[in-house]
């Protein structure tokens, strides 16, 4: 008997569904919204009320506690800082305002200069600065007080500026930059005596002229015919500008004398009368001896 086949299954064949079709993504209106969607990304969109520069803000400028928030506004435009600078505020810690001197210039140097009882690691970050002003500031705050360090820096700043110069002199302490000064001025003051007595005995009598017109600001030329007369007025008045004394005008004198054939002669009854030139101060000699310089004027 031959052998039946075997029953198939039958074989059903449907077509399979097509994938559904998404709708492209719509982009949302920024208007209202911090963000728009764009395929599968959301974006965000930037704020108005920022500038570019604020977009990227280094890790150092976040703002992480009052004391930044504070420092940053102290960064502003000085006419808007200096309520902030003035203003007696717990977050303007010496941290904060040394940061703040780092980050800004001379205009918030100053009004950080003026503020009350300074630590003294601000004191020393603004003489640090360089700023002649900064350091009249400091010098005119009767709340600071300098050390040694500071005041003989101030001291040194005050023999190249006659304006730091005077703040020394007003403050009712800087004992030590006061002495420093004085004892420069006067080492300065001898040493530049004794050039003017080794240009004259050596017959210098034009590096004289030229030494004494530094010393004065004078014109080299107007000075030296000034000097070139019978009388001994001109020289007496250039020597007291200079803040030389009636001693030392004599010894100068005569030594000028040899280098021109005796000339100015000092009769004995002249004597009184010519020495009394020192009586006056150096700015007044100066000023009669600028009229004897420029008689026209």
């Amino acid at each position: 008997m031959p052998a039946l086949p075997l029953a198939q299954k039958p074989v059903v064949t449907t077509d399979a569904p097509e994938p559904a079709r998404l709708a492209a993504p719509r982009p949302v209106a920024a208007t209202g919204r911090d963000f728009h969607i764009t395929g599968d990304s959301i974006v965000a969109r930037k704020p108005l009320c920022e500038t570019a520069e604020t977009e990227r803000v280094p890790g150092g400028d976040l703002i992480r506690s009052d004391e930044d928030l504070v420092v940053r506004l102290c960064r502003m435009p000085v006419n808007l800082a200096a309520p902030l600078l003035r203003a007696s505020l717990p977050s303007l810690t010496p941290q904060a305002l040394l940061a703040l001197i780092v980050s800004t210039g001379e205009a918030h140097h100053l009004l950080i200069a003026c503020r009350p009882y300074l630590d003294w690691r601000v004191v020393k970050a603004l003489l640090r600065t360089q700023s002649d002003k900064v350091l009249i500031a400091l010098t005119t705050n009767p709340t600071l007080d300098f050390d040694d360090d500071d005041q003989a820096f101030i001291a040194r700043r005050g023999l190249e500026n006659p304006v730091v110069r005077a703040a020394v002199f007003g403050h009712q302490g800087l004992i030590f930059a006061k002495s420093q000064l004085r004892l420069q001025r006067g080492e300065d003051v001898s040493h530049s005596n004794l050039k003017l007595i080794a240009l004259l005995r050596g017959g210098e009598t034009a590096g004289f002229v030229r030494e004494l017109a530094r010393r004065l600001s004078l014109d080299t030329a107007a000075l030296s015919q000034a000097l070139t007369t019978a009388s001994p007025v001109p020289l007496a008045l250039v020597m007291c500008a200079a803040g030389l004394d009636r001693a030392l005008f004599q010894h100068l004198l005569s030594l000028w004398q040899k280098a021109y054939g005796g000339e100015p002669y000092m009769a004995e009854s002249q004597r009184a009368l010519i020495l009394s030139v020192f009586n006056l101060t150096p700015a007044t000699a100066r000023q009669k001896l600028a009229v004897l310089m420029n008689p026209a004027h």
